[in-house]
């Protein structure tokens, strides 16, 4: 069986990589994995970075799965659905899968449907999926996602491996790991224990490579190292006795730079029951200035 993703990154095209994946999983299929690309000069520079890039993470996930695969970008001229029927006749493709993006009625009439050209032109089926950041579930977002887990707690890292298995974890128990894994690899996520690892040193790097990160503690559970996140960045500071909740949090750290939300609604509003109680009444107060400023920013 072979199969044939059309694939152009993005949220919706990491659906249906997955779908396909595990589509292919079951019928020992072969994978093609596509980017159409009309090529000429109405492409820029970082936009075939881009693709390559989004091609690699393809390819990683069809072959950490142990699905054989090929990855390429096609530049012939054609619009994206005439490509990829082209492509799907020429290579005997037995399935396609597509992402869909949300589109108003004005747009489909001006710029047309890939989907629908190639659901009507196809020779063979097509399955179409769309990704909804409204109504997805945690487990769904979190699915593929490649994530970093930096903890000097053996017992810590290997709960998270059982929370999050949903993921491609990578894990680290000291700084000096963590700093190489990050400098060769890109992620979705970076969960970071402060004490014993440098936790702020990784922060720092993760924020360099645009990587969001949740900082997840126990022995620094106060309200200078609650501030300290945020000032450096931070996208979620949790306590530890969280951790039975970690998948939700991540999730909710994903679905902020999605959505490019920070702050109250991400999840300090969530969090700041227990805040309060851990710290105790007024506990803001030292740094009155400081928490002004993020009402201010953020919202109550």
């Amino acid at each position: 069986m072979k199969i044939l993703v059309g694939y152009n990154g993005g949220e919706v095209g990491r659906v249906a990589l997955s779908l396909a994946r595990d589509t292919a999983g079951i019928h020992s299929a072969f994978v093609h994995v596509v980017t159409s690309m009309k090529g000429g000069s109405s492409e820029k520079q970082e936009d075939i970075t881009k693709s390559e890039q989004s091609l690699e993470f393809a390819r990683q996930l069809m072959e950490n799965s142990g699905i054989k695969c090929d990855t390429q970008q096609s530049v012939r001229g054609l619009s994206a659905g005439e490509d990829l029927v082209k492509f799907a006749k020429e290579n005997n493709i037995d399935h396609i899968f597509l992402g869909i993006k949300k589109k108003s009625r004005a747009q489909k009439a001006i710029l047309g449907s890939t989907a629908r050209y190639v659901i009507l032109k196809a020779p063979c089926p097509v399955t179409t999926v769309k990704f909804d950041i409204d109504t997805i579930l945690s487990d769904d977002l979190l699915k593929d996602r490649r994530v970093l887990v930096v903890d000097d707690e053996p017992d810590i890292l290997e709960t998270i491996e059982e929370l999050l298995d949903m993921c491609t974890l990578e894990m680290a128990g000291s700084f000096k790991a963590a700093k190489k894994l990050i400098k060769n690899n890109n992620y979705d996520l970076a969960i970071l224990d402060i004490m014993g690892v440098n936790g702020y040193d990784i922060l720092e790097l993760a924020r360099k490579k645009k990587v969001p990160a949740l900082m997840l503690t126990a022995h620094a559970l106060t309200p200078e190292n609650l501030k300290e996140s945020i000032q450096k960045g931070a996208d979620s500071y949790i306590p530890k006795d969280e951790l039975a909740n970690l998948s939700t949090h991540a999730a909710n750290v994903i679905r902020a730079k999605i959505t490019d939300k920070q702050g109250y609604g991400s999840w300090f509003s969530n969090l700041k029951p227990f805040f309060d109680k851990s710290f105790g009444k007024g506990w803001r107060n030292k740094d009155r200035s400081f928490w002004n400023s993020f009402d201010d920013k953020y919202g109550r």
